[in-house]
């Protein structure tokens, strides 16, 4: 599993424990498989001491590439993994124990940014597009994208580049013709000089994005944990709606980013995305679902629900109304 320190454009040290924790809380681990702003409601989950609050302080792990975070989640290296559903869903047809219990952002949260000269989708084939990792988040994104607008895989070149931030400077650098970015990479390249081809997010491209997953035998031992969890996250995701000062000193923080127009824009995108409780969606989960069945029959045997526990959030939004 590949690990390390965020490229430039992240806050160095993103493995942070609470120091606020006291002696008897339980600390969570919480593998994270993003750093981009739908990773915003965990930073102010940790941030705001929401984590603490609960009794849960987190330590938050930057592992790069979906299928990489799920693989610790899998092994029982961490309890949660914040990672899209994608590597989610395929482990668990593969037998794995994984299951969805919260959805941070329900849309794919990126635009597809290309070089002069590619005015119109079609003008993709023969070119090369840069994602992160095979399996990841942009690689899932781009080729339902690439099928909307009836253009096969192979009528394009698909590179790794490890990281979004990393698919800038190979535009720039003319090692790629377009590539898929999410905010604010996205708002930098249109800045210095790149074409938005598509806003995914309008552009009639769905599935279930950033989520938070964890075990059914994890939940079976420590449910309560998991409610307090989910509890974090549902009021952090609360508090980036009414305090937008606080979330982009946050995104400041995380994305290593000081521009007021590049942070606005950023809190901007993102807020109409992050949803309060933070249910998942059925229907994201199921194009993902069809996605693997092309190529894994085994897909078509399955229902979204077998692959996500509302009843966590439930419990949450219950006691949370009680409160209120």
């Amino acid at each position: 599993m590949t690990r390390g320190r965020f490229t430039p454009l992240i806050a160095a040290g993103l493995v942070l424990l609470c120091s606020a924790a006291s002696s008897h809380a339980e600390t969570v681990r919480i593998a994270v498989g993003a750093a981009s702003v739908a990773s915003l409601p965990t930073w102010v989950a940790h941030e705001g001491g929401y984590f603490t609050r609960e009794g849960t302080p987190a330590e938050l792990i930057y592992i790069r590439g979906g299928p990489q975070t799920l693989s610790a989640l899998v092994s029982g290296e961490v309890p949660f993994a914040q990672v899209y559903s994608g590597p989610i869903v395929a482990a668990r047809l593969t037998g794995a124990d994984t299951t969805i219990v919260a959805g941070l952002v329900n849309q794919p949260f990126f635009s597809i940014v290309t070089v002069a000269g590619i005015e119109k989708p079609e003008d993709l084939r023969g070119k090369k597009i840069g994602i992160t990792t095979f399996g990841s988040a942009t690689d899932l994104v781009l080729r339902l994208a690439l099928k909307k607008w009836g253009i096969k895989d192979n009528e394009v070149s698909i590179l790794q580049m490890r990281g979004v931030p990393e698919i800038l400077p190979a535009l720039a650098s003319g090692s790629l013709h377009a590539g898929v970015l999410s905010p604010p990479t996205n708002m930098m390249a249109v800045r210095a000089g790149f074409k938005e081809l598509a806003y995914l997010p309008r552009a009639g491209i769905s599935f279930q994005h950033t989520s938070v997953a964890t075990t059914h035998k994890y939940i079976e031992k420590n449910r309560p944990t998991v409610i307090k969890v989910l509890r974090a996250y549902t009021v952090a995701i609360e508090r980036i709606k009414a305090d937008k000062a606080f979330a982009m000193k946050v995104l400041a923080k995380y994305m290593g980013v000081s521009d007021p127009t590049v942070l606005d824009y950023s809190y901007g995108v993102g807020l109409p995305l992050f949803k309060s409780p933070p249910y998942p969606t059925i229907e994201g989960v199921q194009v993902v679902l069809d996605f693997l069945a092309e190529k894994e029959p085994k897909a078509k045997q399955f229902q979204p629900k077998d692959f996500v526990d509302n009843s966590l959030l439930q419990e949450v939004e219950k006691s949370m109304a009680k409160k209120s």
